[in-house]
């Protein structure tokens, strides 16, 4: 009994100072966001701030130690600002030591958070890149070489791949010129036809298709090498403006390493075919596989796949013509791989559409009665026109004949005239 009453004596007034404790430290912290202060240290080479505002209200004025104010649309050249609604991102290089303010509609639960060395981390891509591939690329942020997993900023954030040319057809034809001293014509033709960027590729992290977990902070593309080959720049950077970072590398885009043809039947008794070669001096044979999706009139999509035996490196995927009438189409891909570097590679097929039509019966006996029927009106042509000379000849004959009487008669009258009467 009296070990309890110590312990009462002793832990109560223990535990009465840590509840006291605790919540002057929450006072003390809500005094501290309330205030929407914060220090930024010297060491500190970039900062990202992000603000959350009660609703309504309007961007937030930011305070720097000296005094100046910026604001969303007057700021800094050395500063990003990002804003929607319920909220600030703004980013600053090279930021000023010393207590900066936020004066809005901060809110109290979430405040003010800071965001410090903050890289942009992206996988290499392969060197050797063909034309209509598709390949898993990630990239990730991360602050102090950390992950970086704030939702807010993460949710905010645009990555987008974009390649440059670098070098193309018409760099060749720049050349041949130059080779030839055109240089007026080499100077016009680098003005006006200057090749202009391409986004292939725009990153996620929501757990979709190829991204494998959401809110990870590891950001995936389909990476879709739809371009022409050639060497290319290629740069993964923010575009909307939260923060200001990007990653360059550059690649070579050559031709597909495989070909494909479709051969449409006409004749319900002959199967529609895919045709893909893959081509034996850049790619492993037996490695080739491809999956379509086949959807032809009045039916479900169908799949079929297909792939390579060992040493061959083509493939025929079919599928019946259903002799119904309509539009139909077929898509998928087709998978390979590299021998050279023993990557394996993926193509996507593109939609092809194409137009189902009944097929056309000859009908040889209506054929062999029009045939009759032009060798019979031949024959009464062949007689009319004999019976039209018959009529012409006779009439000639007829005419011949009168002339002649009529010139005989009027040679005998002459000849009666000149006899001299007795």
């Amino acid at each position: 009994m009296l070990r309890r009453l110590w312990l009462l004596i002793f832990y109560v007034p223990l535990c009465t100072w840590i509840l006291i404790a605790s919540a002057w430290a929450q006072a003390e912290a809500r005094l501290t966001w309330l205030d929407n202060r914060f220090r930024v240290d010297p060491e500190i080479e970039q900062i990202t701030f992000v603000v959350t505002r009660e609703q309504p209200s309007q961007s937030v004025v930011l305070v720097a130690p000296d005094g100046r104010k910026y604001y969303a649309d007057r700021h800094a050249k050395t500063m990003s600002w990002y804003t929607d609604k319920g909220m600030d991102i703004i980013s600053i290089t090279h930021p000023m030591a010393g207590p900066w303010q936020a004066l809005g509609k901060v809110s109290i639960n979430n405040g003010i958070r800071f965001i410090s060395n903050i890289q942009l981390q992206a996988e290499p891509l392969p060197a050797q890149l063909y034309q209509t591939e598709v390949l898993k690329f990630s990239a990730q942020l991360t602050q102090n070489k950390q992950p970086l997993l704030l939702r807010d900023f993460l949710d905010r954030v645009q990555l987008k791949v974009v390649f440059y040319p670098l070098t193309s057809i018409l760099s060749n034809e720049l050349n041949e010129l130059n080779e030839l001293n055109e240089l007026n014509e080499l100077n016009e033709l680098n003005e006006s036809n200057e090749p202009a960027p391409i986004e292939v590729g725009q990153f996620a992290d929501d757990g979709q298709e190829y991204d494998e977990v959401a809110g990870d902070g590891i950001f995936t593309v389909a990476l879709n090498v739809n371009v022409e080959p050639g060497k290319y720049r290629v740069e993964i950077a923010s575009t909307n403006g939260v923060f200001k970072r990007a990653v360059e590398q550059t690649v070579l885009v050559y031709p597909a390493p495989i070909t494909t043809s479709f051969v449409q039947s006409h004749q319900p008794l002959t199967s529609h075919s895919v045709n893909i070669e893959a081509k034996a001096d850049q790619t492993l044979a037996g490695s080739l596989a491809a999956y379509l999706v086949v959807k032809q009139p009045q039916q479900k999509p169908r799949i079929i796949q297909r792939s390579s035996h060992h040493q061959q490196s083509h493939l025929v995927l079919t599928w019946p013509n259903d002799a119904q009438i309509g539009k139909a189409w077929w898509r998928g891909w087709a998978y390979v791989t590299d021998s050279l570097t023993q990557r394996e590679l993926v193509f996507r097929l593109s939609q092809q559409n194409y137009t189902q039509v009944a097929a056309v019966a000859v009908d040889f006996s209506a054929s062999l009665a029009q045939q009759q029927a032009k060798q019979q009106l031949t024959i009464q042509n062949e007689q009319q026109q004999r019976l039209l000379w018959v009529v012409i000849t006779n009439i000639v004959i007829v005419i011949s004949v009168l002339v002649v009487l009529l010139m005989w008669r009027r040679k005998r009258a002459v000849q009666s005239d000149l006899i001299v009467p007795k």
